[in-house]
């Protein structure tokens, strides 16, 4: 039963979409390292979230989603989400490599400077 889908062409573009998925993740665990540095220079979990870094931030990805065809909301949206999982990759990290336990309000401060989609 033909149902109006090109299957050969539906394909091919997951084929290409498999491939962009392969290096996103390939860039995520570059950043992860990267991330990971940068937990280890910080020391102190009161030191994780830098609202001014992650204003920086999104602004670059506003400017680079421009550039590059993407829709900015969209972007910021994912960094917003992103840098979350981040925070709390760095404090968890903190926790494995000190053992001790973050005080509580740090994820609470994070979503007060507004790493939370609004």
């Amino acid at each position: 039963m033909d149902d109006g889908v090109n299957e050969a062409g539906l394909d091919a573009v997951r084929l290409k979409i498999d491939r962009v998925d392969r290096q996103l993740v390939r860039l995520l665990a570059a950043r992860k390292d990267l991330v990971e540095t940068a937990a280890r220079i910080k020391r102190y979990p009161r030191y994780v979230v830098d609202a001014d870094r992650n204003e920086a931030v999104l602004e670059n990805v506003r400017r680079c989603a421009a550039e590059f065809g993407l829709p900015q909301a969209f972007a910021e949206r994912v960094w917003r989400f992103q840098t979350e999982l981040w925070i709390r990759h760095q404090l968890d990290l903190m926790v494995r490599e000190s053992g001790e336990i973050p005080y509580a309000g740090n994820m609470s401060a994070s979503r007060e400077q507004g790493l939370r989609t609004r």
